[in-house]
């Protein structure tokens, strides 16, 4: 199945669609005259940065061929160095190690704060997750593996170029079928989906294009995607917005999942059909937790048998006394 490229904009999307702009949430979208002309895009470079922010303590992953290039931080090893150090390797000035670097400064970290004066955050109509932004610097051949997010996620560009590849969640049961235990549970890279490892792919709706500096891509809640990036001394910031159907909205979340999602659409008051669902549903979530922990002893090498080393949750008082 061919990929289509995201829609190219020159506007922000926002709630609703008003004033004219692209409606949030509905498509991915590249967007261009927007953060071209932000200091962090016009000025940022290896001098300027640092400049401002060379003796700042910073432990950035370590990647290479044996993984793949992935970024992962399950498995990725840090290494303490100096902001000004990591810049020199990442902009390929001065070589520290073997491997590519991965530089991510969270907005709760030092030196966030300094970064942030050079950036916009825009008004797209819904609350802004400070604590979800932060600023990426990364190497050629650095790859993000398959993931999804439940924000409205905006990766702004500043300084070389990434290569996207997004697929519909109503695609990601598809994409990942084939998958191991580890991978679909992020224990261990997933394999790439891009066009070029996934020729042959069954599924429906796939974009891939390339994201340059000044441009911003806008990824969707839960489309599954993943980032390559193409060039040296590359940065780039995330920004994510808060949607109906984030964190906050948990326990209806939980609701609509597995068999609880049964409780809910039978509107029957009989105790004895109520529990008997709750506890199918119990039975299938200890099948997926089990799966879960198989994946998870495999990709770290223990060994973790669930019976003899997880405490069994006892019932709280009262519980089922209606039967």
């Amino acid at each position: 199945m061919t990929a289509r490229e995201a829609t190219r904009v020159d506007a922000l999307p926002v709630r609703g669609g008003a004033e004219d702009r692209p409606m949030l949430g509905e498509t991915p979208l590249l967007i261009t005259g927007v953060a071209g002309r932000w200091p962090c895009c016009t000025d940022w470079d290896l001098a300027s940065l640092a400049r401002r922010l060379g003796d700042l303590d910073v432990a950035p992953f370590v990647t290479g061929e044996a993984s793949g290039h992935t970024v992962l931080k399950q498995v990725n090893a840090t290494v303490p160095m100096t902001f000004g150090d990591a810049l020199a390797h990442l902009f390929g000035v001065r070589r520290l190690l073997d491997g590519s670097l991965y530089l991510r400064v969270r907005a709760t970290e030092p030196g966030f704060d300094e970064l942030a004066k050079d950036f916009e955050i825009p008004d797209v109509g819904a609350a802004y997750e400070p604590t979800a932004t932060g600023v990426w610097f990364s190497q050629a051949g650095n790859v993000t593996p398959g993931h999804h997010d439940w924000w409205h996620s905006f990766l702004i560009q500043v300084r070389g170029s990434k290569r996207y590849t997004l697929v519909h969640p109503l695609d990601t049961a598809n994409l990942q079928a084939s998958w191991r235990d580890g991978e679909r549970y992020d224990l261990s890279p997933g394999p790439g989906f891009s066009l070029a490892a996934m020729p042959d792919w069954p599924g429906e709706v796939r974009y891939e294009g390339v994201l340059s500096a000044g441009e911003i891509l806008y990824i969707p809640p839960f489309w599954a995607h993943e980032v390559e990036t193409l060039t040296d001394g590359n940065i780039s910031i995330p920004m994510r917005f808060a949607t109906t159907q984030s964190v906050s909205s948990d326990l209806h979340q939980l609701s609509q999942n597995g068999g609880l999602r049964d409780v809910t659409n039978t509107p029957t008051r009989d105790v004895d059909a109520i529990v008997d669902i709750l506890l199918r549903n119990r039975r299938d979530f200890l099948a997926r937790e089990a799966a879960f922990v198989r994946a998870l002893a495999a990709a770290r090498g223990v060994d973790i048998t669930l019976d003899a080393d997880l405490p069994q949750a006892a019932p709280r008082p009262g519980v089922g006394e209606a039967r």
